[in-house]
């Protein structure tokens, strides 16, 4: 008998008195005891089922791919409680592969599948239904339910694990600068204080000196604004104000005023947003210029990035006192920016250089250094090799 099956005979009541009994919470941002939910949410008038909006990384996705029949037994189980039949799962617009896959399967349940963020406008009278939570519901309805939450510490698989698991059991905190967890930054001091339950999307990863915290909070401001509907004006244009301030503070054009303007528009978009999107991806501004505001303004005042990350802050040259003029350097270069002829020092026009280092690959001279530091004196005409002098 399925999951289903096993909920509707024995009933919504007893179904949802297995619920309470489980302590079953939804999943997610909005962690609540699920019976309690399911009794104010009586008056939905449909389900609409899938992620967090805001979640970019996708990882839960793999419960859905490995377990497609639970997860739609637990929505099926989710429509009885709430006693409707319309159900919308919401997956990712670049899962259209998977969605094509489920649609059969999903269309025994009745069991629509849209590719797109869930509307909050539209469906402020429908219950949000987490896919995990779907799934522990088809578990407990056949006694298989286990407490805890699922982390993914390489960003590729899933481990369950009980909800007071301390994250430093889960990773090693040696040389870590921060914790992205869920969709926020933790530094090392506080991640030790936090158990497993901060990674609502599941997402436990450690950034090191190696990591530049504007360019990472870049990139993540990217993958927010990639699947924000644009809708919301608040969202739409939050989002483009703080990627275009990161995009110029790792392009060595940022200003200092650029940090209070940061929390300006966070805090606003924090109140101002309707879903997690702008909610979510403000927080992640606010906790990298403020918990790492030191690395903003090396940035900015001192043209510097700790990490070597932002390639505005690098330089490339070529070392006239070590270049034989061989040619090898610009045969590898992707944007033919090197000047040279045989047996003269050659010379990279930086404006053009793309800093991909392929050139230093070449160099079997080791005639071509990148550094952050200040270019020494250079040619700025071919010059035989051997024949550059400094003064």
């Amino acid at each position: 008998m399925s999951a289903l099956m096993t909920a509707k005979k024995l009933g919504r009541e007893a179904i949802l008195e297995k619920v309470k009994e489980a302590d079953l919470y939804t999943y997610g941002l909005k962690r609540e005891a699920f019976a309690d939910y399911v009794q104010k949410a009586v008056t939905s008038t449909a389900i609409d089922a899938g992620l967090d909006n805001a979640d970019t990384d996708d990882i839960l996705l793999n419960l859905l791919r490995e377990n497609p029949v639970r997860v739609f037994e637990g929505m099926g189980i989710a429509a009885y409680l709430i006693e409707t039949k319309e159900i919308t799962l919401y997956l990712p617009e670049a899962e259209k592969v998977l969605a094509d896959k489920l649609k059969e399967i999903a269309a025994q349940y009745q069991i629509e599948i849209v590719n797109d963020i869930i509307d909050v406008r539209k469906s402020q009278e429908h219950l949000f239904l987490h896919m995990v939570t779907a799934l522990e519901l088809a578990d407990i309805a056949e006694d298989n339910y286990e407490s805890g939450v699922y982390v993914s510490v390489d960003q590729k698989t899933l481990q369950k694990v009980k909800n007071d698991t301390g994250i430093s059991e889960l990773v090693s905190m040696d040389g870590a600068k921060a914790l992205w967890m869920g969709y926020r930054y933790f530094t090392p001091e506080e991640a030790t204080e936090k158990t497993a339950v901060e990674a609502s999307n599941a997402v436990i990863e450690v950034l090191t000196d190696n990591n530049c915290m504007v360019q990472e909070t870049l990139k993540r401001l990217k993958q927010f604004r990639n699947v924000s509907c644009g809708k919301c004006v608040f969202c739409r244009e939050g989002l483009i104000q703080l990627e275009y301030m990161q995009k110029e503070i790792t392009a060595a054009h940022g200003k200092m005023d650029y940090l209070d303007l940061t929390q300006e528009i966070g805090n606003a978009m924090c109140h101002s947003t309707l879903c997690s999107i702008g909610q979510e991806s403000a927080k992640a501004a606010l906790d990298a210029t403020t918990k790492y505001r030191e690395e903003y303004e090396t940035h900015i005042k001192k043209s510097k990035c700790q990490a070597h990350v932002c390639a505005s802050f690098e330089h490339i040259y070529i070392d006239p006192q070590l270049c034989i003029g061989c040619g090898e350097c610009m045969d590898v270069c992707p944007a033919d920016c090197i000047e040279g002829k045989p047996n003269y020092i050659h010379m990279i026009d930086e404006f053009d250089c793309t800093k991909c280092g392929k050139c230093i690959e070449a160099c079997g001279e080791a005639a071509i250094i990148q550094t952050a530091g200040k270019l020494p004196k250079l040619p700025n005409l071919l010059t035989k090799a051997g024949k550059f002098r400094k003064h």
